[in-house]
């Protein structure tokens, strides 16, 4: 999670019907915040720490077919201070889901392999989102929550057919494709991210759990 506003990814929030009570409301607090960026200095010291993880990845690409199945063994998921350089990563032990998601989209790029960030909102127990808030005190507090829905960030990849993704949450290393509709865990909103033409031709839409999504738009699920 962050507070850095991107003015790219500042899209309309498309009137849908809610079925969540307070879903307007949260996406309309979350709206300005963006997918993660890792910033670089001038300085060797962040090529030096992008080439080590670069090299990280493949690795573990050669050994393993899923998006990154070893970054929960490195970096425990937790709150972090804002901005994030790529020297900082290599002496951390604790990032955000947002840092994670973006060091999944590096890694897959280190081999090739084209993904999408993906922005989230969930549903837990308020109780859980008030230790949320508690644990993210002293970084912000419940700039990413709303009652009982908080935002969260993921990775989207090509699945088989052009058209179709499925989408990795690298803080819990695992697919969420099998998340519920409905109740604690459950995705409630969901926006996945291409500013490019590579969907133009798919009507700037992909298909995710065999819902057919708008790209860069909040998609009510």
């Amino acid at each position: 999670m962050n507070q850095r506003v991107n003015p790219e990814y500042l899209n309309t929030i498309e009137p849908q019907q809610a079925q969540h009570l307070g879903l307007q409301s949260a996406l309309d607090k979350f709206k300005s915040l963006s997918p993660t960026v890792i910033s670089s200095h001038k300085a060797k010291c962040c090529h030096v720490a992008h080439k080590w993880f670069t090299g990280l990845s493949k690795v573990h690409h050669a050994i393993s077919s899923l998006p990154s199945p070893w970054m929960k063994s490195t970096w425990e998921w937790g709150p972090l201070e804002r901005p994030i350089h790529w020297c900082q990563i290599v002496k951390k032990t604790v990032l955000d889901c947002g840092t994670l998601s973006a060091l999944t989209i590096e890694s897959l790029a280190a081999v090739g392999q084209k993904s999408f960030s993906v922005q989230m909102v969930q549903m837990y127990s308020e109780d859980m989102v008030q230790d949320f808030e508690h644990m993210w005190r002293d970084e912000g507090g419940g700039y990413w929550t709303h009652q009982d829905l908080v935002y969260h960030e993921c990775v989207a990849v090509i699945n088989g057919d052009a058209n179709c993704v499925k989408v990795w949450d690298p803080t819990v290393e695992t697919f969420s494709d099998g998340s519920p509709t409905k109740g604690h865990d459950s995705i409630v909103a969901i926006k996945i991210i291409d500013l490019s033409d590579h969907f133009s031709s798919f009507n700037n839409q992909l298909i995710w759990k065999g819902k057919l999504l708008d790209l860069n738009i909040w998609n009510v699920i």
